[in-house]
């Protein structure tokens, strides 16, 4: 059996190995015979009731399992079996009615605030319409009183008609009388105002007025608007009153304290007695219609002469009128140097107004 074996494995060479036994599994899967196109496609994961019993691993084996909305506490409620529409929570429709019911009373509030406003504004534009025409009203009677009070003043034929319209009537009546004994009284035709400006002088009313009159002549006035609603003219700043001819106060040289109208402005000349720049502010003094001019000086860190260089300095160099007392000292060298006691008045008019400058 044994040399059967040798002489069989000479005949056709070496016994292969034997074959080992190949177990195979049973396919519980589709056949794979059958053909593609008529294999089953897979349906979408049906959900499931609760009360079924599912084996969740091997769901999740499948496929993963993509939670809903409602699942996560974000969406309405499911809708329940034989119900096709949505059912909005009772607790949301709450709450948008109130936010519709807030924002429709925020939205009228807001209109009717709009609407307030708008009145509001409305009145105001009224008012100042009304203010706008009051004060065109009030300016246009008191330009033509003023026109009527000017050719009554400037058409006076004599002194005393004329001096019922001037300021401090007592004190100026003599005044007027020795004026007019040296300079000629003519009445003039006033034609027209071209110039009108309010100024305060001594914390009162005044205008400065410019009146063109017959002939073609200026006349600059300073009025005064009383506290009793008369219109009363300064007759000194408009003539320039001067208690004397300046050519004359030159050549006398009196020692008495007199009031000057005039023109300053801040200069740098010291002599004679007036030779301390340390001690003086040393003022340019000139006049109206007159060539002649003087050296002023007063004493630096008096009231006058802080409020003098004040208000010379903000006019920048421009000559200023202002109502000065002026003094020659006795036995003076200078020729043309005086002592400034006091500043009276800024421009040429005295003012009602106590005087706050220091006393001489």
């Amino acid at each position: 059996m044994a040399n059967q074996d040798r002489s069989s494995g000479s005949e056709t060479g070496p016994n292969p190995p034997q074959e080992e036994e190949v177990v195979r599994l049973s396919v519980t899967g589709p056949d794979p015979s059958v053909p593609l196109e008529s294999m089953p496609v897979r349906q979408k994961p049906v959900r499931l009731q609760p009360t079924l019993a599912v084996d969740l691993m091997e769901e999740e084996a499948e496929a993963p399992v993509e939670l809903t909305p409602a699942e996560l506490g974000v969406a309405w409620e499911e809708p329940v079996d034989g119900d096709t529409a949505k059912h909005t929570p009772v607790g949301w429709l709450v709450l948008i009615g109130l936010i519709v019911l807030g924002l429709s009373g925020w939205a009228l509030s807001k209109l009717s605030r709009g609407e307030e406003h708008l009145e509001e504004q409305v009145k105001e534009v009224r008012q100042g319409w009304d203010e706008e025409e009051r004060r065109e009203r009030e300016a246009t009677e008191l330009l033509a009183r003023v026109e009527e009070a000017v050719k009554a003043y400037l058409l006076a034929g004599d002194i005393t008609e004329k001096a019922s319209w001037v300021r401090h009537r007592e004190r100026v009546i003599p005044l007027m009388e020795s004026y007019y004994q040296r300079h000629d009284f003519n009445p003039v035709r006033f034609e027209r105002i071209t110039k009108f400006l309010p100024v305060g002088i001594g914390g009162f009313s005044f205008f400065s007025i410019f009146a063109e009159v017959e002939g073609g002549g200026q006349v600059g006035l300073l009025v005064e608007d009383t506290r009793e609603g008369e219109l009363r003219f300064d007759w000194e700043s408009e003539v320039a009153y001067q208690p004397m001819e300046i050519e004359d106060y030159l050549k006398q040289k009196p020692t008495e304290p007199m009031d000057f109208r005039v023109y300053a402005a801040l200069d740098s000349f010291y002599n004679y007695e007036f030779s301390d720049s340390e001690r003086y502010r040393a003022l340019l003094l000139t006049f109206r219609d007159s060539e002649e001019f003087l050296f002023g000086y007063v004493e630096i860190g008096s009231q006058s002469e802080r409020a003098l260089t004040y208000y010379l300095r903000k006019s920048q160099g421009t000559i200023q009128p202002v109502l000065l007392r002026l003094r020659w000292l006795p036995e003076t060298r200078a020729r043309r140097s005086v002592l400034v006691e006091r500043l009276v008045a800024l421009r040429w008019a005295h003012a009602n107004a106590p005087d706050l400058l220091e006393k001489p």
